[in-house]
């Protein structure tokens, strides 16, 4: 092999080794600061005595109005109806919600919030608000537009991986 063809060989496993030192932190950047921000904002609901699954719900209760039966508030929240069933029972208890036969299926339960539970909304939500201006009170419209472009790709570019296929572990799934 000529000097030239051994310089081009190092030059190619180098960019490789570099791209996938660059691709494992950026990977990583976003993890971190997705736990540190989860974290964060759970123990600042925490203060409230509401937990981020109970927060979600409160909000697509109030967003769901009368349409807030317990499936369509898992609906809204991607999650199963039994995931929702014992936050539901919990925040009824604590009296945050109400359930109410639904008007014109009587198989059915509405959820509604209580006064106490509009009050507790209404804490949380401002509370979020001034967590989310705190914490991106550190970049410029132009940077949150572009990370806000840059998330969207990656969402898109996710929605068309196969997770079975990238682990190689296709050939077992077949045995």
């Amino acid at each position: 092999m000529s000097l030239s063809a051994t310089n081009t060989s190092n030059n190619r496993k180098s960019h490789k080794a570099d791209r996938q030192s660059i691709e494992s932190a950026a990977w990583f950047a976003v993890i971190r600061a997705y736990e540190e921000c989860d974290q964060l904002f759970a123990a600042m609901l925490a203060e409230m005595e509401l937990t981020t699954s109970q927060f979600d719900v409160l909000i697509a209760v109030d967003r769901l109005g009368a349409n807030a039966l317990p499936k369509e508030v898992a609906k809204q929240l991607l999650v199963t109806r039994a995931n929702v069933s014992g936050l539901l029972r919990r925040l009824e208890q604590r009296g945050l919600l109400g359930m109410q036969p639904h008007k014109t299926d009587g198989r059915s339960l509405v959820c509604r919030l209580t006064p106490t539970g509009k009050k507790a909304l209404q804490r949380a939500k401002s509370a979020s608000s001034r967590f989310l201006r705190e914490q991106l009170s550190i970049f410029s419209d132009a940077d949150l537009n572009g990370i806000q472009k840059k998330m969207q790709r990656m969402r898109e570019h996710l929605s068309t991986m196969d997770p079975i296929a990238l682990s190689g572990a296709q050939s077992n799934h077949a045995r």
